[in-house]
């Protein structure tokens, strides 16, 4: 390719740059609804043919290397904004979904103070009999004044009950003053056995609870030396510090753990092994029968 040849080619590709910058803020804007990935497409092919042939010319290849730096530039920010707008962050579609709200926020507002405040409005194009309304609203006047209140209807149940308790009333016979047979219940000679009353003033008193015998179920001094030497010597390996670590420290944590298992585990004997776990020593409870 000749220098006459690159020059005209570098300049197709400045246009085809600028061109695209117009379709995306246009897609950006909502005017336009895809991404103009054809455009760029052929703008990666001329960029493409323009680096395998670059002249020796200097200004030339100053133009082109600008070019590539406003391509990488832009190609950036289109990005960025491609996922605003795939996300649903972009400003322009948050502004606009603003509006729309607020536009239907108001639109109900208005329809609401309409129905309101606004008188009734009657169409001047349709008939209308005056007549049969005003003798429908007078029925229904009647048909109102008519009904019986409701204080009316509370005093004719208050009657109507009276009535109906005075006619279930029974009425005094003149055989009233006549004594009546009563029959009284048999009495047996059997003794009633008596039992005694608790005196609430005297608590007897509560057996107080048997002691616990102690039970030595855990491991002898003997095991426990053993234990402690595997504890250590396992920590060693496992590249731990074992200068803290001493036989009694170890002894009476095992020993408090011992009352505690026994009462879990009646009958067992306890014994404890010397485990890693995690990455860590430690010392872990076993109970044998």
């Amino acid at each position: 390719m000749t220098p006459k040849e690159f020059e005209i080619t570098l300049a197709d590709a400045e246009v085809q740059l600028s061109r695209i910058k117009h379709l995306y803020e246009q897609w950006f804007q909502g005017i336009e609804r895809i991404e103009p990935q054809i455009a760029r497409k052929q703008m990666e092919r001329t960029i493409h043919l323009l680096r395998k042939e670059q002249p020796r010319n200097t200004a030339l290849r100053f133009r082109f290397q600008t070019l590539i730096q406003r391509y990488t530039t832009l190609q950036t920010y289109w990005r960025r904004i491609g996922r605003q707008i795939e996300e649903g962050t972009y400003r322009r579609d948050l502004l606009r979904a603003r509006r729309r709200r607020d536009a239907a926020r108001a639109e109900r507002e208005a329809n609401r103070n309409r129905r309101s405040s606004s008188p009734l409005e009657l169409d001047p194009s349709q008939d209308m009999d005056v007549d049969q309304l005003i003798e429908q609203a007078s029925d229904r006047m009647d048909e109102l004044l008519k009904a019986p209140s409701r204080g009316s209807n509370a005093k004719s149940l208050d009657l109507d009950e009276s009535n109906a308790a005075r006619v279930s009333r029974p009425t005094s016979s003149p055989d009233a003053g006549a004594p009546s047979a009563t029959f009284a219940k048999p009495q047996s000679n059997r003794p009633q056995p008596t039992r005694p009353r608790p005196n609430p003033a005297v608590t007897p008193a509560r057996k107080p609870a048997p002691p616990i015998p102690s039970r030595a179920k855990g491991p002898g001094d003997a095991r426990m030396r053993q234990i402690y030497e595997s504890y250590v010597e396992a920590k060693r390996r496992n590249n731990e510090r074992t200068d803290k670590v001493d036989y009694e420290t170890v002894a009476k944590s095992l020993k408090k753990m011992v009352p505690k298992l026994d009462r879990k585990h009646k009958g067992k004997r306890i014994d404890f092994t010397v485990v890693v776990k995690d990455g860590k020593v430690g010392i872990k409870p076993v109970v044998k029968k």
